[in-house]
């Protein structure tokens, strides 16, 4: 049995399994040397923070975690930093400020903490910052109350 070259050759197709599309969208992003913070806004209705140290990383995702990050770094004003809360803590000791979660442990100089406290500081009142709050608020709201707003066929 001859082969005619020119006969179409078929392959099994491959299997395309796309990669995942990150719907994250940066709102805001501030560097400082070694030492920034970004700011961003995920799809549906979400919110990430992560601060970045160096190497070291700490992230808090949803709103309300967002929020408490921005509250803990608020504290550079204070002659020591004490701030706990159900899913981390941030305590000084000595020289250093130690966060710590339950996946994490970063130790922070007090320099470094001040020096983020302050990117921190700057991120608030920007009026991007605080849309994406809002909006991300508003969404989760909507996604709360919905099934009330649309309840299912009635049964009769």
């Amino acid at each position: 049995m001859a082969v005619n070259p020119l006969a179409p050759f078929s392959c099994p197709e491959p299997v395309h399994r796309p990669l995942p599309v990150s719907s994250w969208a940066t709102v805001k992003a501030i560097f400082d040397g070694t030492t920034n913070l970004r700011l961003e806004v995920g799809d549906p209705a979400d919110l990430r923070l992560t601060l970045i140290l160096g190497g070291a990383f700490i992230t808090a995702t949803g709103v309300d975690d967002v929020g408490e990050l921005i509250e803990c770094f608020q504290l550079g004003d204070e002659a020591s930093v004490s701030y706990k809360r159900s899913g981390f803590t941030l305590v000084q000791d000595g020289d250093i400020v130690l966060y710590r979660d339950a996946s994490s442990e970063v130790r922070i100089p007090r320099g470094s903490y001040d020096r983020l406290a302050a990117l921190v500081t700057d991120l608030v009142p920007d009026r991007s910052v605080q849309d994406a709050f809002e909006e991300t608020t508003l969404r989760l709201a909507r996604q709360a109350r919905a099934p009330s707003w649309h309840p299912g066929p009635i049964a009769g």
